[in-house]
C-alpha cells in the first residue's frame, strides 16, 4: 500500500493542481473520481455551485453494514490557494483512498460507513457555508451518525527534539516535543464515541496514537471539516499531524510530496481498516 499511497500523493500534490478557484479544479475533481471507480466502489456525487456558475463536487462511497447507524470518514481534497498541498491534504486523500482499496464494496460490516473526499475546505470556503463539509453535514440526521472522523494532515512526522509544539504550552508535558504521532482531537460532546475509536487505534499502535479531549474551546482545535459535524449536534473526531504546530511547510510551496512518511501513512491506513472491519 505505501507505493499507492505515494503515487497518489506525486500525482495530485502539484502547485495550484487542487485550488478551487484554479484553472484546473476541473482535472483534480475527474481524478478523484477515477481513483473511486478504479477501486470498483459506487461513487455517490453531491453537487453545488456557487454565484459565478462554479461546480463543486463531494464524492460519497457509502458501505452498508448490519445497522443503519453510520461512521463517517472524511478528508478534503483542496488546497490553501497555489500550494501544491502535499501534507494538506493529499497525505489524508491518499489515507482514505487506501483504507478504500482494502475494503470490498460488499464487506459485511457491522455498522454502515460513509466515505467522503470533500471539496471547499481552504479559505476562502473555510467557516462558511460554501465549505463542502458543511454540506454534506446538513443533510445528515445526527441520530442516525455514530461518529464522524476526520483526516486533516496526516503526513508529516519528525522525531527530531522540539519538532512538536502545541497550541496550549503545558501539553508538550503530556505529549512531549517530538513529532512523531498523530493525534486525536475531540470535544466535550463527542468524548465518548471519541474515546472508543482512539482506544482500538492505540490498541493496534499503542505510542503511535494520543488522545486531546478538552472540556473548553481553544483555537486551532476546529480548524478543519469536523467543525461542520459539531456544529449540527453529530460526534466527530480529527486525526491530524497538527498541521503547522509541526509542519513548517504549512500553507507554503515547501508542502511537497518527499516531505511525508509514506511508511506511517500506511500504518494509519491499515489500523483504519481495522477499526472498520471490527464486529
Amino acid at each position: 500500500m505505501r507505493t499507492y499511497l505515494s503515487d497518489i500523493v506525486h500525482r495530485i500534490a502539484l502547485p495550484s493542481f487542487r485550488n478551487a478557484n484554479g484553472d484546473t479544479w476541473h482535472e483534480i475533481m475527474g481524478i478523484i473520481e477515477e481513483y473511486l471507480i478504479n477501486l470498483r466502489h459506487t461513487v455517490h456525487i453531491q453537487e453545488w455551485k456557487d454565484e459565478f456558475g462554479r461546480t463543486f463536487k463531494n464524492f460519497i462511497v457509502r458501505i452498508e453494514g448490519k445497522s443503519k447507524e453510520t461512521f463517517i470518514l472524511g478528508a478534503h481534497y483542496d488546497t490553501f490557494e497555489d500550494t501544491p498541498g502535499a501534507d494538506d491534504n493529499a497525505s489524508a486523500v491518499a489515507v482514505l483512498l487506501g483504507v478504500l482499496k482494502n475494503i470490498s464494496p460488499s464487506e459485511p460490516l457491522a455498522y454502515s460507513w460513509e466515505f467522503v473526499l470533500y471539496a471547499c475546505e481552504e479559505p476562502p470556503f473555510f467557516g462558511t457555508k460554501n465549505m463542502g463539509s458543511y454540506k454534506h453535514a446538513a443533510r445528515m440526521n445526527p441520530a442516525d451518525i455514530k461518529c464522524m472522523i476526520c483526516l486533516e494532515m496526516v503526513g508529516y512526522f519528525s522525531n527530531e527534539p522540539n519538532s512538536q509544539h502545541y497550541p496550549f504550552s503545558p501539553l508538550k508535558w503530556i505529549y512531549g516535543n517530538k513529532g512523531n504521532f498523530l493525534l486525536g482531537v475531540s470535544n466535550r460532546n463527542s468524548r465518548k464515541i471519541a474515546r472508543e475509536i482512539m482506544k482500538h487505534l492505540q490498541g493496534c499502535n499503542p505510542s503511535f496514537y494520543r488522545k486531546l479531549i478538552l472540556p473548553f474551546q481553544l483555537s486551532g482545535l476546529d480548524w478543519s471539516d469536523h467543525k461542520n459535524y459539531w456544529s449540527h449536534n453529530i460526534p466527530a473526531l480529527m486525526i491530524t499531524d497538527t498541521a503547522m504546530f509541526r509542519n513548517s511547510n504549512y500553507h507554503t510551496s515547501k508542502d511537497l510530496p518527499f516531505t511525508l512518511n509514506y511508511q506511517l501513512m500506511e500504518r494509519l491506513a491499515l489500523d483504519l481498516v481495522s477499526l472498520i472491519k471490527k464486529g
